[in-house]
């Protein structure tokens, strides 16, 4: 679970990012953060995943106080946060294979458990047939699926998605779309998502959170309910 308490964020050149979010999100929720440039949308992302800590207010993920965690424990606190981001970030001297079982052995898992894990989610992301190949050798909607693939690799409660679909055509989005669906079903990950695309919030209909000047402005049920103004 995901619970921000009275959650407010100003930096130190006098932006104030968020003012006074209240907002829980459930085990096993898929959730969109939409809003304008400089609503707030990636300082919240930033507080989830412990690279800001809040001015005021608690930042709750899995029963972990993010904001009160000492620096040296954020390594430990994001094995269980996946972070997916719009520009890949995979390492381009390694395969595939390489790149999801990377995210395997920093956490010191056993090499056989790796090889099981990394069959596992090359299947899950539908890229078996691209193990062997290297970033550079991949398209971009398969790059992004590689970069999901390590996200989840360790089975993240939670995964973040920053504007997945933000650099793939209408077609390729739709392919990240129903995968992040098929990982929120079947490995019943907590998914986060921001986006800009309107057409794949009316088209896959979530739980959608709207920020505006740093506020939520509306939190909207998958059916359409407003429950939050």
């Amino acid at each position: 679970m995901i619970i921000l308490e009275n959650v407010s964020k100003e930096y130190k050149n006098g932006v104030h990012a968020l003012r006074d979010v209240n907002l829980t999100i459930e085990d096993g929720e898929f959730v969109y953060i939409i809003g304008p440039t400089g609503s707030g949308k990636s300082t919240l992302i930033k507080l989830l995943d412990g690279e800001e800590i809040p001015t005021l207010g608690n930042v709750i993920v899995e029963n972990t106080n993010v904001g009160k965690l000492r620096h040296s424990k954020v390594p430990i606190y994001r094995r269980n946060i996946g972070v997916v981001f719009q520009d890949y970030r995979l390492l381009p001297k390694l395969t595939v294979f390489e790149n999801i079982a990377f995210a395997l052995e920093v956490i010191g898992m056993k090499k056989a458990e790796i090889r099981q894990r990394v069959r596992e989610v090359l299947e899950l992301v539908s890229l078996q047939d691209k193990a062997k190949s290297f970033p550079g050798e991949l398209s971009g909607g398969q790059q992004q699926r590689a970069a999901i693939g390590r996200a989840i690799a360790n089975h993240p409660k939670v995964l973040i998605a920053d504007e997945p679909t933000g650099n793939l055509d209408p077609q390729k989005s739709q392919e990240i779309m129903e995968l992040l669906e098929k990982i929120n079903e079947v490995e019943k990950t907590t998914i986060v998502m921001v986006t800009h695309d309107s057409t794949i919030v009316d088209r896959y209909k979530k739980r959608t959170i709207c920020l505006e000047e740093g506020y939520i402005v509306a939190d909207i049920m998958k059916g359409g309910y407003l429950k939050h103004e």
